[in-house]
């Protein structure tokens, strides 16, 4: 968690996305923790942003870096329709128990 990779030759240090640790924290429901997550990213990222000179840097590893944040929010974005999904059906559901009941009223 936390690690950084980078760039020998120039000296970049590319944060690593903490993905795995994200998912699991997503998983488990753990708000906080995936927040944390994500806030201490965003910091290491400005961090190693004001560090490097991106005259000479590799763009190779901050490309990395950008795939990987695209596809953990592809990953959110798809999480976050399914559960608008499901929250659709379930209150299509509660509409037709509701009517139901009424019926037998």
């Amino acid at each position: 968690m936390g690690e950084v990779t980078g760039d020998v030759a120039s000296g970049t240090k590319v944060p690593d996305l903490p993905a795995e640790e994200i998912r699991e924290a997503i998983a488990q429901c753990d708000w906080p923790r995936a927040t944390a997550l994500l806030a201490r990213h965003q910091h290491e990222l400005v961090t190693a942003l004001d560090q490097i000179d991106r005259a000479t840097m590799s763009r190779e590893p901050w490309l990395d870096l950008l795939l990987a944040q695209r596809a953990l929010l592809a990953e959110l974005r798809h999480a976050r329709n399914e559960v608008t999904d499901a929250l659709e059906r379930l209150s299509a559901d509660h509409r037709g128990a509701r009517a139901w009941l009424r019926e037998l009223a």
